[in-house]
């Protein structure tokens, strides 16, 4: 009985034991993070964007639905449109209040891909993706965010409210988009 009422010795805890489990417990937090808080933060801000461009369509203000997503594609007439990398520029800059919560963008256009360097929320990125025609829409090719702003969002969450809004715009207005090329400089658009 006496052997039964001894205590055992209590080991000490070593400090490797309490490293992995921090370890392990960082490293949850990280996943849940990457599953669930930064998917939805990404389509958060990505839906915020869409809104704030239909919302200025649908305020009928003329000078303010010129410069809205339905009036850029109404302006589109069929056949081969170029649109260089200033004019994009400028065009951001005239309307850099519709893309809240984005604080600031400015473009580049490379072989193969549009360059964004960009500003949400105080906090840099860079957002590069190809794009490409399919079935008459326009799809995003390989969309990333490099920097600080790509820790916290997603590229393709992000910018696929965006693609969504534009192809259900061209959409609605019967314009199928027949190919799409990316130059140095400029981005060839091709449509019918």
């Amino acid at each position: 009985m006496s052997r039964l009422l001894r205590r055992q010795p209590v080991r000490p805890r070593s400090c490797l034991r309490l490293v992995s489990m921090l370890g392990v417990i960082v490293m949850v937090l990280i996943a849940l993070y990457g599953l669930f808080a930064r998917p939805a933060l990404s389509t958060l801000i990505g839906t915020q964007i869409s809104a704030r461009l239909s919302s200025t369509a649908a305020a009928g203000a003329v000078s303010r639905a010129a410069a809205t997503l339905p009036g850029v594609i109404a302006a589109l007439p069929p056949g081969k449109i170029v649109v260089n990398q200033s004019q994009a520029n400028a065009f951001l800059r005239d309307h850099q209040q519709d893309y809240a919560p984005i604080d600031t963008i400015s473009l580049r256009v490379t072989q193969g891909q549009v360059v964004a360097d960009l500003t949400a929320f105080g906090v840099s990125g860079v957002a590069r993706s190809g794009l490409a025609a399919v079935g008459g829409r326009v799809a995003l090719l390989d969309p990333q965010i490099d920097g600080a702003l790509g820790l916290a969002v997603s590229s393709a969450d992000l910018l696929a409210p965006l693609a969504e809004q534009l192809n259900a715009e061209l959409e609605r207005q019967d314009k199928y988009v027949e190919s799409i090329q990316i130059e140095d400089g400029q981005i060839v658009v091709v449509t019918r």
